[in-house]
């Protein structure tokens, strides 16, 4: 059991983990974009990529980048003054 808690230990580091996210939403971008075109597949590669950009850590503390909380809120602004407008969106969908 000590085996399994230091395998998981060492899988789930945070910078392992970001890593990991990065190089599966590339992966997912590339696949869902070129080989088997999906909108949905691609905008889950697209969240894994931010998710992992989101939160960067630095000597083991997780730190938010302002510039992608920045970008995140001009989405979701925009997604509701276009859902308020009557132009539809994601939300709208």
């Amino acid at each position: 059991m000590r085996k399994l808690g230091g395998f998981l230990r060492a899988s789930l580091a945070p910078d392992r983990l970001a890593r990991s996210l990065v190089y599966a939403g590339i992966a997912g971008v590339v696949w869902f974009f070129f080989v088997q075109p999906s909108a949905f597949g691609s905008s889950l590669s697209v969240a894994a990529l931010v998710g992992a950009g989101l939160v960067q850590y630095s000597d083991g503390k997780p730190f938010i980048i302002p510039l992608y909380v920045y970008v995140l809120a001009a989405f979701v602004l925009l997604q509701l003054v276009g859902l308020l407008l009557g132009a539809g969106g994601q939300l709208g969908a």
